[in-house]
């Protein structure tokens, strides 16, 4: 009896690896994180996802090539879109947001592996401010900025357009900085020794019918246009201040003219 309790506890152990499938995703708890803070996670890198490519390009900002795959690949995680609870509007339990950075080698640009966040529907998904742990160039690579996705087809909140890159500055403070930078302040260039500016994206709306957008720290919003393949100028907009209990990722920016959704 002994015996076959043993070889059954076997077999469902061999099952439940082999229903595990390959990792889709980190959790938060399982980075290491800078001087003991829990926003500096380091995300490990690239995303070995197959659709998307690691893109060796010589320009000035981050390709589309690599972008775009990376928006569309995360709306197809677990929880990513369309999970929307019909009676309140409101994300479901299992709905996920989802963070990567967009990063920079010598070699090509990249992107993290995603950090998974369940929304518990006021709580949002925490980007990588410790940079990438690059699995052929180690640490100290430049991020570019960070994607993320709303599962329930949400707009851009006030404390999205606040999200870029990180770096430690020569008094020991950390602080956010407009241009692609790695957390221990290398700058990164293009080949004719420009800054390479910082950007954020959003991927939402819904699986079949997906809304990407991108915007810079001046606050100029972009929309990607499937049809004339081309991000679209839409706004320029500024965070909304928070007052009490008032949490700046429930709260719209201000945009001039109005973002249209």
């Amino acid at each position: 009896m002994r015996t076959d309790k043993r070889r059954t506890c076997a077999f469902m152990f061999v099952l439940v690896l082999g229903c595990a499938g390959p990792r889709l995703y980190y959790l938060r708890s399982e980075l290491p994180i800078l001087e003991g803070r829990v926003d500096l996670a380091v995300a490990p890198g690239p995303w070995p996802h197959q659709d998307i490519p690691s893109v060796i390009a010589d320009t000035d900002t981050v390709p589309d090539d690599l972008v775009l795959p990376t928006l569309r690949a995360l709306m197809a995680l677990p929880g990513a879109s369309d999970a929307c609870d019909p009676n309140t509007g409101g994300p479901r339990p299992d709905a996920a947001e989802y963070c990567v950075a967009l990063y920079k080698t010598p070699q090509d640009w990249r992107v993290s592996w995603p950090i998974r966040n369940l929304l518990k529907e006021r709580s949002s998904c925490q980007p990588p401010f410790g940079g990438v742990d690059d699995e052929s160039f180690g640490r100290g690579m430049p991020v570019i900025g960070f994607a993320h996705n709303h599962p329930c087809a949400t707009r851009m909140s006030s404390d999205d357009l606040g999200q870029f890159p990180a770096m430690r500055m020569a008094d020991g403070l950390w602080t956010m900085v407009s241009y692609a930078a790695s957390p221990d302040g290398l700058l990164a260039r293009d080949s004719r020794n420009r800054l390479i500016p910082a950007w954020a994206w959003l991927a939402t709306g819904h699986k079949d019918e997906p809304r990407f957008y991108k915007w810079n720290p001046a606050g100029d919003v972009f929309q990607w246009n499937e049809g004339s393949a081309r991000w679209e100028f839409q706004a320029k907009c500024h965070p909304q201040e928070a007052s009490g209990m008032r949490s700046p990722r429930m709260l719209l920016p201000r945009c001039s003219p109005e973002l249209k959704w």
